[in-house]
């Protein structure tokens, strides 16, 4: 893997390689070559300037544009060039509107044309060895201000109706117009409100609180700026009060250890909506209340009975509580899986976790964000206004927070125009409907009521995180680039140890053909991605700036990173769409929790498919696989649905790699011996339309360097639907077992309870055995698998590896000890590889007609449970089905697509 990753401190690319070496070569006398080939990359680093401190070069500043003509209130982008060698600090100012300190100049609103004077002052000082130098040079844009044209449309009150108000509960509504000329004057033209509630005559807005129920029919007016009148009728209902509040759940289902687990509670009586909270005791940890919904979930290895009181709040003021414990059971208690440790901590990213009780910074269309960030106290929320764009590189600035006082950044749109706690962004709530190629929204409005955020200029932004930055939650955002000529690297880059911040309900996308490297580039501890929607982060191939693209990357720097959690996303990226590792590193990220999620690559980025869409110079987006782990300790994968990899760029189209890897450096060095892949539990995903399966391997780098391990892998109940090699350009094989020589051993590998199709080959296997020994500790047990032409095959290396014979049973008695192999059933065995070819305790099935799975449908799209006739019910070593369970599949992926 090789991937081009920015330093922001020394504004420029520094490539960075990693990749697998030529470990897939099939026999040429059967006519069968898999490759995996090798991008070869260097790293660069250009020499840092020295700079004379006692003078400063003459300098000249210039604007572009010179000049321009905008429409009132519409926003433009300023850019200053400075000549000479200084490092200039810029300031901005307008003679009119508002200009913020990166440029972006939003024009005043206006009746008749304005002139208005854009003036941007370069300041340069410099600490001489006695004396401070300072120059100081000026230039000015003129921009011309157009009034908004009168409207050609009659004004008209878009209102339909007033929702219901309760009585003694405060009622807020809003009435709208458009057309015309605004500004708009409201007022009543017949009828009443109910005593206590107004209509506010310049916004329309209808709030108060009354005691008095009933039906109020009234009939309003709205007058623009031109004297024009619309008027429409309405009836205000105003309900009697409910009945007292009360918690109707009297329990909490008990919960097992390190399975997920979802709870809601219900309550009846007040005014809904009601918000959730603890008031007492706690949850344990990895497991989190949602206040909106009043459903508990999440996934703990921590088993005991966990006493907590919990509290609903209707929308009046009103509260409720009850006590309830919480028990969870375990047969075991050392939170494994298998060979694999599962994450010792696990993020609570709820709101509720996430208080902050301070005041509300309110930031309008033109406003400046970065002095909102930079004066924010902890505790307070920054509320952005909705459908506005703000341009830039904005830095959230370290401020020594605390778990009870968060700094929150979000919309001005109110919670219940986004989506509810827990549930997944869609473009939907930034006015897009659908996006080619992709799975439908389902769309209930398409009103835009997010903020937005974009980065002007190639770099890394619009959101960076300084050294330090803590606390932070972003909720509701659109986080974007702009149309200029280059590369954005990261959306959301952090410049140093960030820790506890929580990515909400975004949606961060790159454009149709530009690159886009990443969408959060993850450094830090105690990190949380949730709810929010990846797409179009791409490199392209041949030409681009940058090799390696992914929605979320993480696992190279030296400070400690983890844990992390990645629930309920949607994530596009052409290369990987999550990676950790594949950079210099002195530690490993631990404890990850990556679950619900729906990896996604677009079949149009495959060159030759119908709607193709690649950049603008034709060449297609580099693509790779879905997960990559090459430095991750304690990671579950679990409950995703992983959709679409194909070969092409050094890899044959699979699915998931766990490829532990050193990194190859400058001059023959190495810059990750301590890079890692252990502990890692993959169950209860869905993988579809893919070119191969798994890779496992433990490979040096490209200088010979070795990683510091690569075991403890449990992988179970887990289907592989669609896997074809011919349409998706890849290998057609299950799984890749090898180890190179001087690479650390492969071992303490559980494969169990998995389904899949591959028409080539099932394990692909390679080690050269004087140098690196068999491989340890091996399970495939319970498994349905097609065996394929060349069913257990070399990597190639000629008669020094482990494998060279081809033969299913000679090749795991020489490549793997101990090893169990058994309890599978094992489809399309033919003379060449009879049942006394391989291991014993297996069984066999001329084809997959005969194993009766409830439908087959050709290995695409199947139910692949046995129908109670199969003569393989129960055959499995442990009572069971082989194959993996459907049933559990389907409940952790519900809802994820």
């Amino acid at each position: 893997m090789c991937e081009v990753k920015h330093s922001e401190t020394t504004e420029r690319s520094v490539r960075h390689c990693n990749q697998i070496p030529n470990f897939v070569v099939l026999s040429l006398l059967l006519g069968v070559a898999f490759l995996i080939a090798i991008t070869t990359a260097c790293s660069a680093a250009l020499p840092s300037a020295a700079v004379t401190p006692a003078a400063i070069p003459a300098t000249t500043v210039s604007l572009s544009p010179g000049t321009a003509t905008v429409a009132s209130m519409e926003q433009l982008q300023f850019t200053a060039h400075v000549s000479g060698n200084s490092r200039p600090t810029l300031t901005w100012s307008a003679s009119a509107g508002n200009i913020s300190n990166t440029g972006v100049f939003t024009a005043p609103k206006v009746t008749s044309t304005t002139r208005v004077t854009i003036t941007a002052t370069s300041s340069t000082h410099r600490a001489g060895s006695d004396i401070d130098v300072e120059s100081t040079q000026k230039a000015v844009a003129a921009v011309t201000i157009t009034p908004p044209a009168p409207s050609t449309f009659s004004l008209t009150i878009t209102n339909s109706a007033l929702p219901e108000a309760h009585a003694n509960v405060p009622y807020a509504a809003s009435l709208s117009a458009v057309g015309g000329v605004a500004p708009y004057t409201w007022s009543l033209v017949g009828g009443s409100l109910p005593q206590g509630i107004q209509l506010q005559g310049a916004s329309g807005a209808i709030g108060g609180t009354t005691s008095k129920p009933g039906s109020y029919p009234v009939s309003a007016q709205v007058t623009d700026a031109s004297g024009k009148v619309a008027t429409a009728g309405f009836s205000l209902t105003v309900i009697a009060a409910s009945p007292t509040l009360a918690v109707t759940s009297s329990f909490l289902p008990a919960a097992d250890a390190s399975v997920p687990y979802s709870a809601s509670l219900s309550a009846t009586g007040g005014v809904t909506p009601y918000q959730w909270s603890l008031v007492s005791g706690s949850l344990p940890l990895g497991m989190q209340l949602l206040s909106s919904s009043g459903t508990i979930k999440g996934t703990t290895s921590i088993a005991g009975t966990f006493p907590v009181s919990l509290q609903v709040t209707d929308a009046s003021g009103n509260h409720a509580s009850a006590a309830f414990n919480l028990t969870v059971s375990s047969t075991t208690t050392t939170g494994f899986d298998g060979p694999a440790e599962l994450p010792r901590t696990y993020i609570q990213s709820a709101m509720s976790n996430t208080p902050a009780p301070g005041k509300t910074i309110t930031v309008n269309a033109g406003g400046d964000l970065q002095s909102a960030l930079n004066n924010a106290s902890c505790g307070d929320t920054i509320q952005l206004q909705a459908g506005a764009t703000f341009v830039g590189a904005f830095t959230f600035p370290a401020k020594n927070c605390d778990e009870s006082n968060w700094v929150i950044v979000r919309t001005s749109s109110d919670d219940s125009l986004l989506p509810a706690e827990g549930t997944r962004m869609t473009p939907c709530y930034a006015g897009v409907s659908s996006l080619p190629a992709r799975p439908a929204f389902a769309c209930t409005s398409t009103k835009n009521v997010l903020a937005k955020l974009v980065m002007p200029v190639t770099g890394s932004g619009p959101i960076v995180f300084a050294a330090g930055a803590n606390y932070y939650r972003l909720i509701g955002l659109e986080v974007t680039r702009g149309t200029f000529a280059g590369t954005a690297y990261s959306l959301a880059f952090m410049r140093g140890a960030a820790d506890h911040l929580v990515f909400d309900r975004l949606w961060l996308h790159g454009l149709a053909q530009d690159e886009t490297g990443r969408g959060i580039a993850l450094a830090g501890t105690n990190i949380a991605i949730v709810d929010s929607f990846f797409t179009d982060f791409h490199c392209i191939s041949g030409t681009g700036a940058c090799s390696d693209a992914q929605a979320i990357s993480g696992g190279g720097g030296n400070l400690p990173m983890g844990p992390y959690k990645i629930t309920n996303n949607f994530l596009e990226g052409s290369t990987e769409n999550i990676i950790f590792g594949g950079a210099a590193a002195t530690m490993t990220p631990a404890d990850i929790e990556i679950r619900q999620n729906h990896f996604f690559k677009p079949l149009t980025w495959m060159k030759g498919q119908a709607g193709y869409v690649g950049a603008a110079n034709g060449n297609p987006f580099t693509v790779k696989n879905l997960l990559e782990l090459k430095n991750a300790q304690r990671v579950l994968v679990e409950g995703n649905i992983l959709d679409y990899s194909w070969g092409g760029f050094s890899q044959s189209g699979f699915a998931i790699l766990l490829t532990p890897k050193n990194q190859a450096g400058n001059n023959g060095s190495n810059l990750c011996p301590a890079c890692q892949v252990t502990d890692v539990t993959i169950r209860y995903n869905l993988i579809r339309h893919v070119g191969a399966g798994f890779q496992i391997a433990n490979a040096l780098s490209d200088n010979g360097g070795a990683q510091l391990d690569g075991q403890r892998y449990s992988i179970h109940d887990v289907v592989i639907d669609d896997m074809d090699g011919k349409h998706y350009n890849g290998a057609s094989l299950f799984a890749q077992l090898s180890v190179s020589a001087g690479a650390p051993i492969l071992q303490n590998v559980t494969i169990d309870h998995v389904t899949a199709f591959p028409s080539t080959m099932v394990l692909n296997i390679g080690a050269m055995l004087a140098t690196s020994g068999p491989m340890k500790n091996l399970v495939i047990t319970n498994n349905i698998l097609s065996v394929g032409t060349y069913p257990v095959w070399s990597t190639g290396g000629g008669p020094g590896n482990c494998a060279y014979y081809d033969r299913p049973l000679t090749t795991f008695n020489a490549c793997f000890s101990p090893y169990t192999f058994a309890g599978n059933i094992l489809i399309g065995s033919s003379a060449s590889f009879p049942a006394s070819a391989w291991p014993s305790q297996n069984f066999f099935s001329s084809n997959a007609n005969s194993v009766q799975f409830v439908n087959f449908s050709g290995g695409s799209g199947g139910d692949y449970r046995l129908q109670s006739s199969s003569p393989f019910r129960g055959k499995g070593i442990d009572g069971k089905d082989a194959g993996a369970d459907m049933d559990a599949i389907n409940s952790a992926t519900a809802g994820v697509e």
